[in-house]
């Protein structure tokens, strides 16, 4: 442009400029002129030189300058200001237009400030066009500008919601094969700018090959019709090696004339902290908190896809096992709580480790599918707590019965070996029912009630066992049902009575006492056996108020014999109590009522339990200490068959201890019989505690017992249990007792 096309120009913007209009009789602005003023953006026209030649009224308002400001023809506050876009003061030297000027080319979207003094900040994005004469030398630059203020607050609020949000954001120039993305996304997976590379071939190696699969779906069909959504989980890998999930989600934003994909944008939402929590949820839901074992629903689940399995594939073979630890309860009540969760833990521990032991074990591990050539599985061995002291262990790949049970043999050693607890030594044996693939049911419900069912027939055949589910099991629970229902009754109807077996002095001969035993007249079933219905009360807890009614009829019988036999009548009463009865915090009050009811010396009444429970219950030992006090005696029954030893026989509160029937049978044919009973009587004796051997039968016996010093004996060879009217005849009978030597 010639000198002097560039003042015609020049004068051309001025006659445009805004404020200053002019009057109807001005000829007309030429179109080109009229078209520069009404422009929203600013136009500057500056020489070779950068010297501003002319302006429209947009470029005014933009740089916040007059037009004789931007001309040159007045000063420029010294508060106003260009900057860049970091906010720092931008040089004359780096502006759009010297910058074109200097490099001789076009520029186009460069963004700069500018800020009037005290004023706010106007951002402003420039092209240049390099202006040429017709000879083609450089004569000036043309600057154009649009106001970017308001874009800019926006994407600076956008940037500072998707940084709150904690998303990251992603561009991907498809044909260059590039990606840019924000720090917010490198850091979610514990990357800084420049740690990794961001060609579409570098970041390809972070992500998981089965998310690249998830991506490449969900990008084909994105790009085959963008009304789908491009979204796909992807585990993109950390620096330490472990795996960051996150969602992806993108969108194409150009295409080529042709339909070619460009360029993909999107974000980046980090997932990794909820996959967590919904895996660690996935895990509690089906994990026993207590003791980090599967719970009932993954238990029930495992049962489940074994009978399955089981159905679709021949041959394959399974158990369940199903225990319950005996006297579980009884540690809870007299240890505490927290006690009773610390033996578990140790029961779960050593049921790890037991299944841990066997040969060719996946704890917790699934089966691979197996076809009809593949031979027989290995062994799979699942423990689980299913509530409170139940516990199943779930066999898998069983080859056999035979199986099952030496894994149950092997859990019931382990298992019974005693637990320290703080500084109690606690002893709990389990009881086991077993259901193998041979007869069980098919769904997982009908299996664990089978194997219930089981567990249940173990505890009532003598605890500590295992027994095979067998279908009869079910006719013996519902006799059980039956027999409790009908307890409840009896007790109500008053069917339950006492008889009473004579012990009598093995030294000096005659009666001495008598002990009082519970016994039921079924109006339709007869006499049932106390070996049926002693433990269904116990389970129960009816014990309570039959042990109650025994306790209060034998006090109140031996007043009432003391009143008509004088001095032959016996001189005491033994009633037995069972655990339940000891855990009753009102067991003492109660005693003490019947023997002040009833009228009779303490010292007459005597309590028995079994030396299993004395010997390993601390708080059974203090409240037989609290009895004793009251004058009562306490005897120890079946000595030989529990926990205790002679060694600690001076720990328990006891005066008498009875030596059990299993020992006094064998005592004429086992010298390890006879020398126990021998070595109990002395050491008894050593206590100042009296003895009783039970189930004496012959006279032979009789007579061995009696030159072992024992003092007093009971069983068939003198009594069965007499009914209450039939005591005081047998006694009348019985020559008295000789004076003792």
């Amino acid at each position: 442009m010639s000198d002097r096309q560039a003042r015609r120009h020049q004068r051309a913007l001025r006659r445009a400029r805004l404020g200053r209009g002019r009057g109807a009789a001005q000829p007309p602005v030429p179109l080109t002129d009229a078209l520069l003023a009404g422009l929203p953006n600013g136009v500057v026209l500056r020489d070779v030189h950068g010297r501003a030649l002319a302006c429209n009224p947009a470029a005014c308002a933009q740089m916040q300058l007059t037009e004789d400001q931007l001309l040159g023809r007045a000063p420029i506050d010294p508060g106003w200001q260009v900057l860049r876009v970091d906010g720092q003061p931008m040089p004359w030297s780096a502006l759009p237009s010297a910058r074109t000027l200097a490099e001789g080319r076009d520029l186009q979207g460069e963004v700069f400030g500018v800020a009037a003094a005290g004023g706010a900040v106007r951002w402003l994005a420039a092209n240049t066009v390099l202006m040429r004469d017709a000879g083609g030398t450089v004569s000036g630059v043309l600057s154009c500008f649009a106001d970017i203020t308001a874009q800019r607050r926006q994407l600076a609020l956008l940037e500072h919601t998707i940084d709150a949000a904690g998303l990251g954001t992603w561009e991907w120039d498809m044909q260059a094969g590039q990606l840019h993305c924000n720090d917010r996304l490198l850091a979610a997976l514990g990357y800084r700018r420049g740690d990794v590379g961001l060609t579409q071939k570098e970041w390809a190696q972070l992500v998981h090959p089965d998310s690249r699969q998830l991506w490449g779906q969900a990008m084909r069909a994105h790009l085959a019709d963008t009304r789908q959504p491009c979204r796909a989980e992807l585990r993109l890998r950390r620096p330490d090696g472990d795996w960051a999930e996150v969602l992806s989600c993108g969108v194409l934003v150009e295409r080529a004339p042709d339909g070619t994909p460009l360029r993909m944008a999107g974000i980046h939402i980090d997932m990794t902290e909820q996959v967590q929590m919904q895996a660690m949820l996935r895990h509690a839901a089906r994990t026993d908190g207590l003791t980090q074992l599967p719970n009932r629903a993954a238990v029930f689940d495992q049962v489940q896809q074994a009978v399955d399995r089981a159905a679709r594939q021949p041959g394959f073979g399974f158990a369940v096992l199903f225990m319950d630890f005996d006297r579980f309860k009884q540690t809870n009540d007299t240890l505490g709580h927290a006690a009773g969760d610390e033996l578990l833990r140790q029961i779960a521990q050593r049921l790890r480790q037991a299944l841990r032991a066997g040969d060719a074990v996946a704890q917790g591990a699934g089966l691979p599918e197996t076809g009809a050539g593949a031979g027989t599985p290995a062994l799979v061995q699942t423990a689980g707590r299913i509530g409170g002291d139940e516990f199943v262990v779930v066999l898998e790949g069983v080859s056999g019965r035979e199986v099952a049970c030496a894994v149950a043999r092997r859990l019931l050693a382990v298992l019974a070996a005693p637990y320290t607890i703080g500084s109690s030594v606690v002893h709990s044996t389990a009881s086991i029912g077993i259901v193998t693939s041979e007869q069980a049911a098919n769904d997982a419900h009908t299996v664990m009630r089978d194997a219930d069912t089981a567990m249940y027939e173990a505890k009532r055949t003598g605890r500590g066992r295992y027994v095979v589910f067998d279908p009869a099991m079910h006719e013996r629970l519902a006799r059980s049902v039956a027999t409790e229902a009908d307890l409840r009754l009896a007790l109500q109807r008053n069917e339950l009575f006492v008889v009473y077996q004579p012990v009598v002095d093995l030294q000096r001969g005659g009666p001495c006492g008598v002990e009082a035993l519970v016994r039921w007249r079924h109006p339709q079933r007869g006499l049932v056996s106390p070996l049926e219905f002693i433990a269904v009360a116990e389970e129960s807890g009816l014990i309570v108020a039959l042990g109650a009614h025994v306790l209060r009829t034998a006090c109140q019988q031996l007043a009432a014999w003391q009143r008509s036999l004088g001095a032959q009548a016996p001189a005491s009463v033994a009633v037995n109590l069972s655990a339940v009865q000891l855990r009753q915090p009102s067991l003492v009050a109660e005693v003490q009522r019947c023997v002040a009811e009833a009228g009779i010396a303490p010292g007459a009444l005597q309590l028995e339990v079994t030396e299993s429970l004395a010997a390993q219950d601390e708080t059974a030992r203090a409240r037989l200490r609290e009895i004793k006090a009251l004058g009562v005696r306490i005897a120890l029954d079946d000595f030989g068959t529990g926990y205790s030893s002679l060694a600690c026989l001076h720990q328990l509160p006891v005066d008498t201890v009875k030596i059990d029937r299993s020992f006094v049978s064998h005592a004429e044919t086992s010298d390890y019989h006879r020398v126990l009973i021998e070595a109990t009587i002395r050491v008894a004796r050593t206590l100042g505690m009296d003895t009783v051997a039970e189930g004496i039968e012959t006279p032979s016996q009789a007579a061995l017992l009696q030159r072992l010093d024992c003092g007093r004996g009971q069983g068939y060879l003198w009594s069965p249990p007499l009914a209450a009217e039939a005591v005081a005849p047998w006694l009348l009978q019985r020559p008295p007792q000789r004076a003792a030597a």
